[in-house]
């Protein structure tokens, strides 16, 4: 069985502690838009987490949420949403992704 590198399972770290701020932010918060980063966090750990178990589609699901993301910020930067909804990892999750990317053919399916 392999491991996987060091960096995967601190990424997975700062996923969770970034999941934990994210939710201890959005606390006071009805539930609405705002909540979207949550629910985003929530998908990235969750994926980022079972890549770390070097499954395929833990990647994949990481690489399709980033690229979701990267859609729906591109596209809200000019409407009224853009004001609510801000992706305070677009870069990071782009920078992850590549990551994954190295490692892609060592994970299982």
């Amino acid at each position: 069985m392999r491991k996987p590198p060091m960096l995967f399972p601190l990424v997975g770290l700062f996923h969770v502690l970034w999941l934990v701020w994210t939710i201890w932010d959005d606390r006071k918060e009805p539930i609405d838009i705002a909540w979207l980063e949550v629910a985003w966090m929530s998908g990235y750990t969750f994926f980022w987490i079972m890549a770390c178990d070097l499954r395929k589609w833990g990647a994949m699901g990481y690489f399709a949420l980033t690229l979701l993301n990267a859609c729906l910020y591109l596209a809200a930067r000019n409407h009224k949403i853009s004001q609510d909804y801000i992706s305070n990892m677009f870069l990071l999750d782009g920078l992850f992704s590549i990551f994954l990317l190295f490692y892609y053919k060592s994970f299982r399916s």
